[in-house]
């Protein structure tokens, strides 16, 4: 199950990696954690496993993955192998369990899924510590496509809010400002989608993160003006909103799922 809302939120100075302001992993015990490359190493994924978590994220370029098991896709000769340009893979999807060298010694073994997209006709590997019972391969790349609305989400609160052109030098004044403008953005985002899921009966996996953005753009001035008025049932706003809440919908929707729907559809 999936929480639509913040849980932890940390804002360091632009030069700060991620991994380096990660809260306490115990939290993430039995909860399955999405991650891009700049988290990943052996190590990390070792931490990960030893506390329970479930986990997907990429596989890195650099990591020589050791064969142990062979699921299907390549000849189980190759056992004992390093999983390289070298293997002679086939079909779609690849799938092999493998040991990822630890410092100095020992390793982890995961579960590694290739992927070979049309366009490029090359493999694209996923790593994870999910059994076959609990993920199946195919579901892989639409469970992983999830992360990327965290992204999306402060993409558009930079591009469409300007959150990132902060001319203040203070800290606390720039501080006030990316937290202002994350705590508005959720609020509204809370308040618009509400009235297009009762109202305009517009279902939740068609909304985008960008959308959303556009139509608290274009809104924002009448919701500050009903929250301090203490009143949100404010007609006027309400009205607003109801004209705009068919913009949330992405016109290429039809075209082509999007990650939630895809998720959702697993699911059946």
């Amino acid at each position: 199950m999936s929480v639509r809302g913040v849980q932890w939120l940390k804002c360091t100075a632009q030069k700060t990696h991620d991994s380096k302001i990660i809260p306490n992993l115990e939290q993430l015990k039995d909860s399955l954690f999405l991650f891009d490359l700049g988290y990943f190493s052996h190590t990390f994924l070792q931490k990960l496993d030893e506390i329970g978590v479930w986990f997907v994220c990429r596989l890195k370029n650099n990591s020589i993955p050791i064969i142990t098991r062979v699921v299907k896709g390549v000849a189980k000769r190759y056992i004992g192998c390093p999983l390289n340009n070298n293997l002679n893979l086939r079909g779609p999807i690849v799938e092999v369990w493998a040991k990822l060298l630890l410092p100095g010694k020992g390793s982890i073994e995961v579960r590694l899924i290739g992927l070979r997209f049309p366009k490029t006709k090359q493999y694209r590997w996923y790593v994870t510590n999910l059994p076959s019972l609990m993920l199946l391969a195919e579901w892989i790349y639409p469970i992983y496509r999830l992360r990327w609305q965290i992204e999306l989400f402060f993409k558009s609160i930079k591009s469409i809010l300007n959150a990132d052109q902060i001319t203040s030098e203070n800290e606390k004044i720039a501080l006030a400002i990316v937290y202002s403008s994350i705590l508005a953005s959720l609020i509204a985002s809370s308040i618009i989608i509400e009235e297009a899921l009762v109202f305009a009966h517009i279902e939740l996996k068609s909304i985008t993160a960008q959308r959303l953005m556009i139509v608290f753009s274009v809104v924002a001035q009448n919701l500050a003006q009903c929250l301090i008025s203490k009143e949100i049932t404010n007609k006027f706003f309400l009205n607003k909103l109801k004209c705009l809440s068919l913009s949330l919908i992405c016109p290429n929707r039809k075209h082509r799922p999007t990650s939630l729907e895809r998720v959702v559809m697993l699911e059946r």
